[in-house]
């Protein structure tokens, strides 16, 4: 997605919502309002402001073509958007409940450990840090979890190479949080819909098993989908 709404901060609001907590309980208040560029073309989905995180802004069409193909991951709550003088208000903010990391196919999906270490402190505050990148692997998700509990430290992590999905998997759209991809998830179909029904202005589609490094840069696969 690449345009990003604002925070509008003319008036003061209260018992608005943050962050998404990740931790499957139901935030609690308001959306604050977004304001978005006065000329621009409207479009289905948008970046809300950096305070609210991962969330993404949704119009009511795409809000309905969603639940139409899964209901109950995710809750829709009202965003208005301010746009020159008018407020919009057939907009809305997601809220996620329901996450789908155990659809994630461990066989086929490549991940990368990387570890660093302070290497040198001066009056205990670190000035120089060390670290190295190795491929790893693991069985499923509790594994990667319980490696990342008892063996990374705060300067370490593990990154999503590339993910796969379960052979299985039916799921017309998906949200993780333990890999690092913030983004929805959405299958081939649920994508053609979207195009189909022109609520792809101002997004675009990468392919989940590509890696960002394979998609961008000069001689990136990007630009054998987009121009």
């Amino acid at each position: 997605m690449c345009e990003r709404a604002k925070r509008e901060l003319k008036v003061e609001e209260k018992n608005i919502i943050g962050y998404m907590n990740f931790d499957g309980i139901p935030s609690i208040g308001n959306s604050p309002k977004q304001v978005i560029k006065a000329k621009s073309n409207l479009k289905d989905f948008y970046l809300p402001s950096s305070d609210l995180g991962s969330r993404k802004i949704l119009s009511s069409r795409c809000k309905e073509l969603f639940e139409k193909n899964r209901k109950g991951n995710v809750r829709y709550i009202p965003c208005p958007l301010i746009q020159g003088n008018e407020t919009l208000n057939d907009y809305w903010i997601t809220d996620f409940i329901q996450f789908d990391d155990d659809e994630v196919d461990f066989d086929r999906s490549i991940f990368e450990l990387c570890e660093g270490w302070v290497e040198k402190e001066e009056n205990g505050i670190p000035i120089e840090f060390g670290e190295k990148f190795e491929e790893i692997k693991f069985q499923n998700l509790n594994e990667k979890l319980e490696f990342e509990k008892a063996k990374l430290n705060h300067l370490s992590k593990i990154r999503a190479v590339k993910l796969f999905m379960k052979p299985s998997c039916s799921l017309p759209f998906l949200h993780m949080r333990s890999f690092g991809v913030f983004d929805i998830i959405i299958s081939e179909q649920l994508k053609t819909e979207l195009q189909k029904q022109k609520m792809d202005k101002g997004i675009e589609f990468k392919p989940l098993e590509i890696s960002d490094e394979e998609w961008g840069g000069t001689n990136g696969l990007r630009k054998k989908f987009y121009k």
